[in-house]
């Protein structure tokens, strides 16, 4: 297992977050022209793993919201985030779908889709598609934790800390990439119990 260590990349607080989903709404121009909705019936949680990247844009919550309903929306977490709920129907694995609720509806971005194993006890309205044997770079819900061991030892920025899940202690290995996505792997007890794709800070 790797090591948990202090993050070098702490989590922005509210106010830093929302200044940085500005500053992308500025970039992709921030209308309805320039950033185009994908198709509704996208499967975006199927694409962004199997690309391991958000393109070719990062999603706009209100298509997500358009393809698979509103979830079980929760209140506002310690990092200022909302998390949307899912369930997918034939395996039970929960789906988490995060965003910031600082911007404005019709600019606001996903900040993160994570795949879990692990409840967190929330309830869930709604499902997703079928994902099957989904994995990230290979690497599976129910793999060996040396699988992650050995993708983060070729990367170039990463992190390892400690972090909790469906009320367990887990351990978090991001990579971060080019372009502002990230891809984690949450571990436990020598196995990958959880898998997301993120963007930015």
């Amino acid at each position: 297992m790797l090591a948990p260590t202090l993050s070098a990349r702490k989590p922005l607080n509210r106010m830093n977050r929302s200044a940085f989903s500005l500053i992308l709404c500025v970039s992709l121009s921030c209308n309805a022209g320039s950033v185009r909705a994908l198709e509704p019936r996208v499967d975006y949680i199927a694409k962004v793993f199997a690309d391991g990247a958000y393109r070719p844009q990062v999603y706009l919550e209100a298509d997500v919201i358009k393809r698979y309903g509103k979830g079980a929306e929760t209140t506002v977490d310690q990092n200022g985030l909302v998390r949307r709920v899912y369930r997918e129907v034939t395996s039970g694995r929960e789906v988490v779908i995060t965003s910031n609720p600082d911007v404005a509806p019709e600019f606001r971005t996903v900040d993160e889709i994570r795949v879990s194993s692990l409840s967190s006890g929330r309830g869930a309205d709604g499902s997703v598609e079928d994902l099957g044997a989904i994995a990230l770079n290979g690497v599976r819900i129910g793999g060996p934790a040396a699988a992650v061991q050995k993708i983060a030892s070729q990367a170039a920025t990463k992190e390892s800390v400690q972090d909790r899940l469906g009320g367990m202690v887990v351990e978090r290995t991001c990579i971060f990439l080019e372009g502002g996505s990230s891809n984690c792997y949450f571990l436990r007890e020598g196995k990958v119990v959880a898998l997301a794709v993120g963007f930015g800070p």
